[in-house]
């Protein structure tokens, strides 16, 4: 069926089915579908890039099952897509959190980088190929919160930033509005902004770049109750104008039973992110994210599922994000990917997807006062557009 949906919308696509180049002004941000994890380019309105996340996660899914295919890794598409829009270097690299479907999975078997350094995986293997700039996690310089933190993968990682001394490494800083900053023509475009919302359990509280923390000192918790490693995902929103977009990595929207309440992130930081217009669904749709009182708060127009496993996005949460019983109505979903499984458990509401997966780009017209979806196939490197939806008016800023 999945096919044969993406051979229709094609047809009706035929004929200039590329997504337009980016010009200045304009601001993109693309949702790239690997079958491997997260992973988002940014290009800000003046030029300014920002790749946030490389996911590759090694899981048990087989190689057939990434996009396009199985001949590359994950790292290697990602880089590739990022040099189809032009992207030589990136301004800015953000690792959301620690997860290998965010910043890639340690390998002995992985290819070396050219020094022999590090393996290539993810963000270290789209770093080899593209130059970044300033590289933002949530752990630099001691990697040590909430406990010191030893794994291969986050070892590797280290050994890649250390091994690129022209690529500045720094902390996230929550609160901040000005480590995120334009860096070709900021003069130009006086109503951008990148704010720090939240990042190691430490919220922005919307007064100058204050915050507060939403976490007990851990040297009072028991081994069981630390925070984990989703919960001190990073989040910032991107404002434009009057459009807003928030995305915040694996933040958890729920306490599972018997867990303190703290460890619910999305009703402690929702007042902080206030209205936007587009917001990345948080920890890929699964389980009990996307609360209530998230959604009712944020009113996102549209909503973007960084799906990629077959339990993305849980059938629960899409009921939620799809419920017409508020505001604003109607909501216009999409998934960057919908495994056969997933798409048999979600049932009828996967037909009311407002289009096929795919890369997901948001296209927000110079200014920000509105912002088209185009969906683009992801079986191949041609880009080919499947779906459009818009234009739609931004009020996220308003």
């Amino acid at each position: 069926m999945r096919g044969a949906v993406l051979l229709l919308i094609t047809i009706a696509f035929a004929g200039a089915e590329q997504l337009p180049p980016w010009t200045e002004g304009t601001l993109d941000i693309h949702h790239i579908s690997t079958g491997r994890g997260n992973s988002t380019l940014f290009v800000l309105p003046d030029g300014t890039t920002m790749l946030v996340d490389a996911g590759a996660a090694r899981d048990g899914i087989p190689e057939t099952a990434q996009h396009p295919d199985g001949n590359r890794t994950p790292g290697a598409w990602i880089a590739r897509y990022l040099a189809r829009r032009g992207v030589t270097a990136l301004d800015y690299a953000v690792i959301t959190h620690f997860h290998p479907d965010h910043m890639g999975t340690f390998s002995s078997s992985a290819q070396t980088d050219a020094s022999g350094a590090y393996k290539l995986s993810g963000i270290t293997e789209v770093g080899s190929a593209i130059p970044i700039h300033t590289l933002l996690d949530r752990g630099w310089p001691d990697y040590a919160y909430p406990s010191v933190m030893k794994d291969d993968t986050l070892q590797n990682y280290r050994k890649f930033s250390e091994a690129h001394k022209e690529m500045k490494t720094e902390a996230f800083t929550a609160g901040s509005s000005k480590q995120i900053v334009l860096r070709k023509n900021a003069a130009a475009y006086p109503k951008f902004e990148v704010r720090n919302i939240v990042v190691n359990g430490n919220v922005w509280t919307g007064a100058g770049d204050a915050t507060r923390a939403l976490f007990p000192p851990v040297a009072n918790l028991a081994q069981a109750d630390l925070p984990t490693e989703n919960m001190c995902s990073l989040g910032f929103r991107l404002q434009y104008g009057a459009f807003r977009y928030f995305t915040g990595g694996d933040l958890p929207g729920t306490a599972d039973p018997g867990i303190p309440a703290w460890h619910a992130l999305e009703p402690a930081i929702a007042q902080s992110i206030g209205k936007v217009d587009v917001h990345a669904v948080n920890q890929h749709g699964s389980m009990g994210e996307e609360s209530e009182e998230f959604l009712k708060t944020l009113q996102s127009t549209v909503l973007v599922v960084p799906s990629w496993a077959p339990s993305h996005p849980a059938p629960d949460v899409l009921k939620r994000i799809m419920n017409s019983r508020f505001a604003p109505n109607p909501r216009h979903v999409f998934v960057t990917d919908l495994r056969e499984a997933a798409r048999i458990v979600i049932g009828q509401r996967a037909t009311q997807l407002a289009g096929p997966p795919g890369h997901i780009v948001v296209r927000v017209d110079r200014g920000g006062g509105s912002y088209r979806v185009y969906v683009l196939d992801y079986r191949d490197e041609k880009d080919t557009v499947l779906a459009e939806k818009g234009p739609f008016a931004s009020s996220g800023g308003n």
